[in-house]
């Protein structure tokens, strides 16, 4: 099958040059078009994330370096840059690698979902922009259930491995459910704006967030649906709170072991819950010695991740092992769809031979020229049964191609054809005799 993938990713690319061939959501569909037109290309497919960047195509000729280019031209990158980096799949191992793409077993954190929806994502801006037909439409749908199957046969994404999600998690296991709970966000950087997202994924419905700019706590406030204040409040919010997850950019802690002994009074010593997961630390550590105040800091959370990691790992090989079925199933799919023609050609070949003999015997059988051809159909479908049965057990065992040209030569079906090998070389092309 003529199959191929190029691409970069966060295994062997720097982000410096992934960054410069990333497509822009808004540039996917003129890409797509455009991909479209390389000669000899039948389908093509992109996907475009932070992680990697895949062009994917379905050709009748060579375009390997066609597809390198259209890289290269689209950015403006020279490919001397990008080409140390690239890896090159074909035929049966572009299906293999986008399986385990969007399986999540080639992500930076094994199992994730997003990439799973980055597939979807981008296999229904393909079918919009009509670049997928049959093969290279079976390879991409099929991939996206196995994605699916993955997750749901297997325990590969049951465990959290992000330090903002296992901070979470860690808070639901304290509290339960987060939906009555006041909640107290320190910072508004990058791991906050993940916490924030786990927290409203979770149902916490009264989360509160401080900054050193009031209009930085508005915007993430805003988007998450939260309370903003400055971090002339947060003292006073602390008080209110019954968890309080900190990430901030001080060098130095900004919630000292006083303050909070002078809080806990305040509240009678209702149990109080802080999550730091800053580096440097924002909380000082002696805090976690006073009564009914529990301090879990961002070590804490990364043994959690590191533990709920291996565990993910020991499910990869459950997971190769879908990969691999499905991988197989898709070549017998592929094998029988080399068969059609040979069964369109066998079906006209005896629908003529039977027409030529009906017209020699249809004077013999006057008023009972329905009941003839019924009989003749279905003595069409007896003889053509065993062959095509055939057919679809070699499909499934890989030996279609000498079945084939069996058939052929055995019933002069003629007509040029070319015989695909799984590694996408093409192994033979012939004219049969008619």
């Amino acid at each position: 099958m003529d199959l191929v993938c190029i691409g970069v990713n966060h295994k062997l690319c720097p982000v410096q040059i992934r960054e410069q061939l990333a497509f822009s959501e808004s540039d996917l569909p003129f890409a797509l078009a455009q991909l479209r037109q390389i000669d000899g290309l039948r389908e093509c497919f992109l996907l475009s994330t932070c992680n990697r960047v895949e062009v994917y195509g379905h050709a009748v000729v060579e375009v390997e370096p066609s597809l390198i280019d259209f890289l290269s031209d689209f950015h403006g990158v020279d490919k001397d840059l990008f080409e140390p980096y690239l890896y090159r799949h074909r035929g049966r191992e572009v299906i293999r690698h986008l399986f385990r793409v969007s399986g999540g077993l080639d992500s930076l954190v094994i199992g994730e979902n997003e990439i799973y929806g980055q597939v979807r994502s981008a296999f229904r801006l393909a079918n919009r922009i009509k670049t997928l037909d049959s093969v290279l439409y079976q390879v991409v749908e099929r991939a996206i259930r196995v994605g699916k199957r993955v997750r749901s046969e297997t325990k590969i994404n049951d465990r959290s491995v992000s330090v903002s999600s296992i901070a979470v998690d860690l808070a639901e296991k304290i509290f339960g459910r987060l939906t009555e709970e006041q909640i107290l966000v320190l910072g508004t950087g990058k791991m906050s704006d993940k916490t924030m997202k786990h927290l409203v994924a979770s149902g916490a419905r009264s989360i509160t967030v401080a900054s050193r700019t009031y209009e930085r706590a508005l915007e993430t406030a805003q988007r998450f649906g939260a309370r903003p204040i400055g971090f002339d409040e947060w003292f006073r919010a602390l008080q209110a709170s019954d968890i309080v997850i900190s990430s901030t950019a001080a060098p130095q802690p900004i919630i000292h072991v006083d303050d909070v002994k002078r809080i806990m009074n305040q509240r009678r010593h209702k149990p109080l819950c802080f999550i730091d997961i800053a580096v440097p630390r924002d909380i000082d550590p002696r805090v976690a010695e006073i009564d009914d105040v529990y301090l879990y800091d961002i070590d804490d959370l990364k043994s959690v991740s590191e533990a709920n990691l291996r565990l993910r790992k020991k499910e990869v090989e459950h997971c190769e092992a879908i990969i691999a079925r499905e991988v197989d199933s898709f070549d017998q799919w592929y094998e029988y769809l080399q068969a059609r023609p040979v069964v369109e050609k066998l079906n006209a070949y005896f629908d003529e031979v039977v027409e030529q003999e009906l017209q020699k015997a249809r004077h013999q059988f006057k008023g009972k020229e329905k009941e003839l051809d019924a009989l003749v159909r279905k003595m069409k479908a007896s003889f053509l049964h065993v062959p095509l049965e055939q057919l679809k057990e070699r499909a499934q065992s890989g030996s279609i191609e000498r079945y084939l040209e069996a058939l052929h030569t055995l019933f002069q079906l003629g007509g040029r054809r070319t015989v695909h090998s799984k590694e996408g070389r093409t192994v033979k092309s012939e004219a049969s005799s008619s």
